[in-house]
């Protein structure tokens, strides 16, 4: 058993620095893959930072025209509030004098009517 353990040690002591290189080696390109990775990293944040700065602009040439969209749908709220109001204030008016309409309106339709029957006497080619 102990010749077992001398002969693993003396392995263990030949493999070790190959064992300790190998480590290295990948250790390296690891940190080479991550060196990669963060500068593919910075080269995107610049290209994000380039398409935002677009965007930003592209905003500001439409803030004109959506200030320009608001007034006017104010000023379409403005017309229909209006309206609507004159629209009720005529219904309240034509309700609250239905009978005078009414009657205004039957005395117009009765003197159009006797001015358009001849009276007696009168023909009709006169």
């Amino acid at each position: 058993m102990n010749e077992l353990i001398g002969a693993l040690q003396e392995v263990s002591v030949q493999l070790l620095p190959f064992l300790g290189v190998v480590v290295l080696i990948f250790l390296i390109l690891i940190l080479r893959r991550v060196y990669l990775l963060l500068a593919d990293v910075g080269i995107t944040v610049l290209k994000v930072n380039s398409v935002m700065d677009k965007v930003n602009s592209s905003l500001d040439e439409f803030k004109a025209p959506l200030s320009t969209i608001s007034r006017l749908s104010h000023s379409i709220d403005l017309v229909h509030t209006a309206t609507e109001s004159a629209v009720k204030g005529a219904v309240r008016v034509v309700s609250e004098n239905y009978e005078w309409i009414k009657d205004t309106a039957v005395s117009a339709v009765n003197k159009v009517k006797t001015k358009k029957t001849p009276q007696k006497g009168e023909t009709e080619n006169e």
